[in-house]
């Protein structure tokens, strides 16, 4: 009798896909203040659900370099493992005041530049500023 073991490739690229997600899920918990500001900074290659390496597009660098001051000011946040997710959950309430304050501030630099009433300003710039990422955020959600 002749026995041919045979790996199935497709499991084992899907074990693999779970053994790394399973990494990463450990790295998140353990990461720390610092290990955040390294991340926010940090543009290099990902790997798709088939396991093969895609490199940086343009439009990823360039959005990855517009929003780096937003991201190294959101890592103040303190990592969601510390203090059983309360100081993560009150950190990211104070960083949502701290945007709702900037966007606020501009919005009445521009009314007043523009020479807008601060009413208008408000509904249109203001509202329109927080409920827009809210809807994209629900859209993207959805998917």
């Amino acid at each position: 009798m002749i026995v041919n073991i045979v790996t199935d490739t497709k499991v084992k690229k899907e074990q693999e896909a779970l053994a790394q997600l399973l990494q990463k899920i450990e790295d998140e918990e353990a990461i720390t203040w610092k290990g955040q500001f390294i991340n926010a900074c940090m543009l290099h290659p990902t790997k798709n659900e088939d396991g093969d390496i895609v490199d940086v597009e343009a439009m990823d660098a360039f959005i990855h370099f517009a929003t780096i001051g937003w991201k190294l000011l959101f890592s103040i946040v303190p990592p969601p493992h510390m203090a059983g997710g309360w100081a993560c959950f009150l950190g990211a309430l104070a960083m949502i005041g701290v945007c709702t304050f900037v966007v606020g501030d501009f919005a009445n630099v521009f009314g007043c530049t523009v020479g807008l009433k601060t009413t208008v300003t408000a509904i249109s710039a203001v509202a329109l500023g927080t409920s827009l990422p809210d809807t994209f955020a629900s859209m993207t959600a959805a998917v």
